[in-house]
């Protein structure tokens, strides 16, 4: 009898698996990439990134981010809990080059600073990075705000 009941719930699982492969379609099965929402007027997308931490030396890549969507930047901000030294700074990165006129110097704990943004039209699944640049000795729990309208 425990054969027959160890072959009749397997019998049961590949019938239902099947039931499933025919009722929906492939694409429903399985998700490769992120689906984008469909554009709508005025969508405006705020993505934080926050470090964790005293960073003491230069990063280059400390945090890496592919845009799902489409957009246009129209804010590049950042802000450290503690900092040491004068000359720490933020840059913001799409495919390796900057998205700025010049990094972000990070000047006073506790303040948001900036970005002047030259190129603002970051591409679908376009790859972000952001460098950190220790000058002074330096910074701790760093947050940077990317702020985006979705085309």
């Amino acid at each position: 009898m425990k054969r027959f009941s160890g072959n009749l719930k397997a019998l049961v699982i590949a019938v239902v698996l099947a039931a499933l492969a025919i009722a929906l379609p492939v694409s429903k099965l399985a998700i490769a990439a992120t689906p984008n929402v469909a554009a709508g007027g005025a969508q405006v997308v705020y993505i934080p990134f926050h470090i964790s931490g005293a960073i003491s030396a230069t990063v280059v890549g400390i945090a890496k981010f592919n845009m799902p969507m489409p957009c246009d930047l129209i804010g590049v901000g950042a802000s450290a809990q503690a900092i040491v030294g004068t000359t720490n700074t933020i840059d913001v990165k799409l495919g390796g080059t900057t998205v700025l006129s010049a990094p972000i110097t990070i000047a006073a704990a506790g303040t948001y600073t900036e970005g002047t943004i030259t190129t603002a039209a970051i591409t679908d699944e376009g790859a972000i990075t952001i460098d950190v640049t220790i000058a002074g000795t330096s910074l701790t729990h760093i947050t940077v705000f990317l702020t985006c309208a979705r085309k």
